[in-house]
């Protein structure tokens, strides 16, 4: 293939991954759980969506009693809405996410090592799954408590904009369950020789330290608690990964 052939078979994989995250997103935006035609009103709604439960999951697990979070915008609680439905639509689109971008890269594999794309779907889906649950149950709470104390520590009144808190929390989140996912990318280009495991092993000095300076970049939490509960796990499964990778790499030797 031509190199625009690659761009163009590219950007046909990144409208599949667009359509497959919107369609996913407009279902948890729009798909009533519950419906009560008895007791209409705006203060008990008739539909409650799958983004509905979440924000007030969200509220539940992560805002404390005292905390007081304040829609500053007249928009903010339909911006947090949009938002939670897409970052909830790009989890339930992770198996469709993974698969296209396999697929984009196997006719670098072969024949045989084609045949493994539900192993690396499953692999990509579970560390996602894992990663998005890493974030929410360990590091976001630290986050939250952090935060919570330098304002008291600062003798700030615990009021927060609610639109940058969901943002905060649903951006960490997001971002945990991707990095988890890096170990995955990087088999798979070994599998396809594109990258070799000394790429990582000769490097490391420069990697890891690059690796965390990305999580800073990214990460919406503006303490280290994030980056340095991220960067451990992800440096034992990049060393996991090369172990693995090493196996492939010894298969593709003549």
């Amino acid at each position: 293939m031509t190199f625009w052939e690659h761009v163009t078979e590219l950007l046909r994989r990144f409208r599949i991954i667009f359509i497959a995250v919107a369609v996913a997103s407009m279902f948890v935006m729009a798909f009533p759980l519950n419906i009560n035609f008895e007791n209409l009103s705006l203060s008990n709604p008739w539909t409650t969506t799958v983004a509905v439960i979440l924000i007030r999951k969200i509220q539940e697990d992560l805002v404390p009693p005292e905390v007081e979070l304040l829609p500053i915008s007249w928009f903010a609680p339909l911006e947090i809405y949009l938002f939670v439905s897409v970052m909830l639509g790009v989890v339930i689109s992770s198996p469709v996410i993974m698969y296209e971008i396999y697929k984009f890269i196997s006719p670098a594999l072969h024949e045989n090592e084609r045949k493994s794309i539900l192993t690396f779907v499953t692999f990509f889906t579970s560390l996602f799954v894992f990663g998005v649950a890493f974030g929410y149950f360990l590091i976001m709470p630290t986050s939250v408590r952090a935060l919570l104390l330098a304002s008291s520590f600062l003798g700030l009144p615990l009021k927060f904009e609610f639109a940058e808190f969901f943002s905060l929390i649903m951006g960490g989140t997001l971002l945990s369950g991707f990095m988890f996912t890096f170990p995955v990318f990087f088999v798979l280009l070994v599998k396809a020789g594109v990258l070799k495991t000394s790429h990582i092993t000769r490097n490391r000095k420069s990697l890891y330290p690059g690796i965390l300076i990305l999580i800073a970049i990214i990460d919406p939490d503006p303490t280290i608690i994030t980056e340095i509960a991220l960067f451990i796990p992800i440096l034992i499964l990049t060393e996991i990964s090369v172990l693995i990778a090493r196996r492939y790499e010894k298969e593709r030797q003549p």
